[in-house]
C-alpha cells in the first residue's frame, strides 16, 4: 500500500561528502564525486578515518590532508580518528550533507567484513548514499530504478529523474511469487501480466516527472528476488546506475524487510544510489 505524498523533490544535491581511504577504490569515488559536484555546482567535502593511536596523530593527519588536497584541491578536508562509518556519519550530520559517496568495498576477493562500512551507512546515513563500483566515464547514461510501489521508491524515482534528466530511464518492479508455476493456471497468466502492467503504469503516472522523460521511460515487471532481477537487468542492458528508495521504518521492519536494500547494494554490478527520503 502506498503512503501519503512524499516531501518535495530536490532539484539537486548541494553538499556532497566523499569518503576516502587513499586506496584505489576510493579514487573511483573521488572521481565520481568531483563529476557530480561540477555538474550540480555542489560543495564537495572529503572525510578520512584514521586509527586511534596513543601517539600524537598530527603528523599523520597533516600527511593525509596534503595527499587529499592534491586529489581534490577545492574540497573541504576532514580527518577524524575512529571507525570509518562513525567518522563519515559524524561529518555528514555536522555538515548537513545531502549525499555520501563511497567506493565499493565488496567483490569476490574481499574479506568477510569488507562491506561493513557500506552496510552501516545504508542503515544509518541521514542522507542519500552513492556506492561507486565502476570507474566514471562522464555522466550516468542509463539509470535503472527499482520499485516496490511504496512512497519511498517513488521518491527514489523522482529524485533520480531530477538529478539525471538526460539519462535513459528504466523502472523495474520485481515480484517474488513463491511457487508461482504451481498455483497459477496457464489461462490466468495473461490476466496477471495485464494487472501487473496496469499497476506499474499507474505508479509511474503518479510520479512527478518531466513529460518527456516519462514518455521515454521503459516500464518492466519481472518475477524473482529484487536483488537478482535488478542485477541481471543492469548487467544485460548496461545500466551504469541502479536507484532504490531507502525505507524510513523502525528497527523491526528493517530486520524483516529492509535487508533487501543491503543485498541490492552488495550484488548490483553497477553503481547504486540509495535515496533517503527527507
Amino acid at each position: 500500500m502506498q503512503t501519503s505524498g512524499p516531501s518535495p523533490v530536490p532539484r539537486r544535491f548541494e553538499r556532497i561528502l566523499v569518503a576516502s581511504d587513499l586506496g584505489a577504490r576510493s579514487d573511483r569515488a573521488l572521481d565520481r564525486a568531483r563529476q557530480l559536484a561540477d555538474a550540480w555546482q555542489a560543495a564537495l567535502l572529503v572525510v578520512h578515518a584514521m586509527p586511534r593511536t596513543s601517539e600524537s596523530p598530527e603528523p599523520a593527519r597533516q600527511r593525509i590532508e596534503r595527499e587529499l588536497r592534491r586529489e581534490v584541491p577545492a574540497a573541504a578536508i576532514h580527518v577524524l580518528e575512529g571507525e570509518p562509518a562513525d567518522a563519515i556519519l559524524t561529518v555528514a550530520q555536522r555538515e548537513r550533507c545531502d549525499l555520501i559517496v563511497l567506493g565499493d568495498q565488496g567483490g569476490p576477493a574481499a574479506p568477510p567484513m569488507a562491506g561493513s562500512t557500506t552496510q552501516a551507512l545504508a542503515r544509518k546515513a541521514p542522507c542519500s548514499l552513492l556506492v561507486v563500483k565502476r570507474r566514471p566515464h562522464g555522466a550516468y547514461r542509463r539509470v535503472l530504478v527499482g520499485t516496490d510501489l511504496t512512497a519511498e521508491s517513488r521518491q527514489g524515482l523522482e529524485t533520480a529523474a531530477a538529478l539525471f534528466p538526460l539519462a535513459g530511464f528504466t523502472l523495474l518492479h520485481a515480484l517474488d511469487i513463491p511457487y508461482e508455476s504451481l498455483w497459477l493456471a496457464p489461462n490466468r497468466r495473461g490476466d496477471l501480466l495485464r494487472m501487473e502492467r496496469a499497476t506499474i503504469e499507474a505508479f509511474a503516472g503518479e510520479a512527478r516527472l518531466d513529460p518527456e522523460l516519462r514518455e521515454r521511460m521503459e516500464l518492466v515487471v519481472a518475477h524473482g528476488h529484487p536483488e537478482t532481477m535488478l542485477g541481471e537487468r543492469a548487467l544485460e542492458h548496461d545500466h551504469d546506475l541502479v536507484v532504490i528508495g531507502a525505507y524510513r521504518r523502525g528497527a523491526a521492519f528493517h530486520l524483516l524487510l529492509g535487508g533487501t536494500t543491503g543485498r541490492i547494494v552488495q550484488l548490483a554490478p553497477s553503481d547504486v544510489l540509495v535515496v533517503r527520503c527527507p
